[in-house]
């Protein structure tokens, strides 16, 4: 036996460890997101109802709802489950300030955002909807070809999921101001007409 070997043979099972438990690490907190039990949306669920816009809490140190929330920012949230229709949002926008609207999938992740300078006319309409949903509006919409859309249509990845609206406070005096701003926005679910 070589002096040598023995050495090197330690040094390789070694990295082949490392490599291992550098791999299950990796795997497992990659998958942590999909197994975990309380999704962004299980969370939120605790305090709205769906098809209805609510006022999340104020953030405070230590008891955020949401990641890296803004005490800045009066939020509201409405939870959709586009199993029972599509989500139809709404909101004229009067007041001058800044409102976001983020579009996100059940566990959180965006698929649009928005702001109030989207608005047309001093409106922002939405439409949230599968794609079978969709195919059968744009069905019902091809005796209006002439007329053009007034409201965005969106197609969500998944069937449940949330709107976050986010309206800025610049001052702590405009507090109730930008929670009345986030509040204004509607959101219901619409019923379609099924075969």
């Amino acid at each position: 036996m070589n002096f040598f070997a023995r050495p090197f043979g330690l040094l390789l099972s070694l990295l082949g460890v490392v490599f291992v438990a550098a791999g299950v690490h990796l795997a497992s907190i990659l998958a942590m997101p999909e197994v975990a039990p309380h999704d962004a949306y299980a969370r939120l669920a605790a305090l709205a109802k769906p098809g209805q816009m609510t006022l999340l809490p104020q953030a405070l140190p230590g008891h955020e709802i949401t990641p890296f929330e803004d005490p800045a920012l009066a939020q509201a949230v409405c939870l959709y489950d586009l199993s029972n229709g599509p989500l139809h949002v709404r909101a004229d926008i009067e007041d001058p300030g800044l409102l976001t609207l983020s579009f996100r999938t059940r566990d959180g992740r965006i698929f649009y955002s928005m702001t109030d300078q989207a608005a047309l006319h001093g409106n922002i309409e939405v439409r949230i909807m599968t794609q079978p949903q969709l195919e059968a509006v744009e069905e019902s919409d091809e005796d209006d070809e002439n007329e053009p859309l007034q409201e965005l249509r969106l197609v969500a990845p998944d069937r449940k999921g949330f709107v976050l609206v986010n309206a800025l406070a610049a001052f702590p005096s405009e507090r109730a101001e930008a929670e009345a701003r986030a509040t204004s926005i509607s959101c219901s679910t619409e019923t379609v007409a099924r075969d």
